[in-house]
């Protein structure tokens, strides 16, 4: 990787941050939403998390204070994440623990930059799937051609939760890394340069860190954390395996079981009786070819995981 790989991308990038402009961005402090600040400057940036030892506020906090004009943290627990989660179940018509908890954080701050006047936020979204981010894909760091093909794949079926979230709320999202023109030339970056080494040990989105690492410091090689490990809204999972008891687990898991629906956990099913609130059980309104085979929701043919119920890896059958 030379100095031209890094002028380029840093070029591509501001310019796609100029072209989809928001004065408010939604910071984790990961890699991602680091960069975009790092360019944007905003004039308000928001980070949100369970509790308030949530791991992604403080290195929000830390990047926000270099680069934001003013910056807010959202802090919730339990009673507050009950309703975050109700309002997901209800948009998504999904009970998937992954996106529930996932996309209850991005509501939080969305929601946030709404009441403090914001009408247009920023997002890392992206970044993932076309710089070999996630930290299931190191299994192929040995393999580059297994772990293109993977990547490829990821392109096909990209799915983001902040723009419908953002519609529910009246606030437009902003996604610099899968404008156009970037996404364009980020599929165009071999393999070879989207994973490297630095001392030792094997990262994703090495051209990203390398082309970052002088204004990020630190940041830059903060390691991958799974936004429920971040925002710590893996506590609510724990919360609510003691909130349920076994006999009523048992005794609901066949109930769903009679709907053609297979609970996975206790949080699993919260969010399925969160579901059944408002919609019938999957099977009764799936008007499709392919449905998955753990919930009765619909899936295309090629699926291997299901946004009804969150089950992968999953096999659609045909109805």
């Amino acid at each position: 990787m030379d100095q031209d790989d890094c002028t380029q991308l840093v070029r591509l990038l501001t310019e796609s941050v100029e072209r989809n402009h928001a004065d408010a961005l939604l910071l984790s402090g990961g890699l991602d939403s680091s960069i975009l600040v790092s360019i944007l400057h905003p004039q308000y940036s928001v980070a949100a998390g369970f509790g308030p030892d949530a791991p992604d506020l403080a290195y929000a906090r830390q990047v926000a204070e270099k680069y934001s004009k003013r910056h807010v943290e959202v802090v919730f627990a339990h009673e507050k994440m009950l309703g975050l989660v109700e309002q997901v179940v209800q948009i998504f018509k999904t009970f998937d623990p992954a996106e529930v908890r996932n996309s209850s954080v991005a509501l939080a701050g969305i929601k946030q930059a709404k009441n403090d006047g914001y009408s247009r936020i920023m997002t890392g979204d992206g970044s993932d799937e076309l710089f070999a981010g996630y930290n299931y894909l190191a299994r192929y760091y040995s393999d580059l051609p297994k772990l293109e093909q993977e990547v490829s794949r990821l392109w096909e079926v990209m799915h983001f939760s902040s723009k419908k979230l953002g519609d529910h709320v009246g606030v437009e999202v902003k996604t610099p890394f899968l404008d156009g023109e970037f996404a364009s030339f980020a599929k165009s970056i071999s393999i070879e340069k989207k994973v490297g080494e630095r001392e030792g040990v094997k990262w994703g989105k090495f051209i990203l860190r390398r082309c970052f690492e002088k204004e990020l410091g630190s940041i830059a090689w903060r390691a991958k954390m799974a936004q429920e490990q971040g925002a710590a809204t893996d506590r609510y999972q724990h919360y609510l395996e003691g909130m349920i008891d076994d006999l009523t687990f048992a005794n609901k898991t066949m109930t769903a079981k009679a709907e053609g629906v297979t609970i996975r956990s206790k949080e699993h099913l919260h969010y399925y009786a969160m579901f059944r609130s408002y919609f019938p059980p999957p099977k009764e309104e799936a008007d499709c070819e392919f449905c998955c085979p753990e919930c009765g929701g619909c899936m295309p043919a090629g699926g291997r995981f299901c946004r009804t119920c969150g089950a992968f890896p999953v096999t659609p059958r045909s109805l």
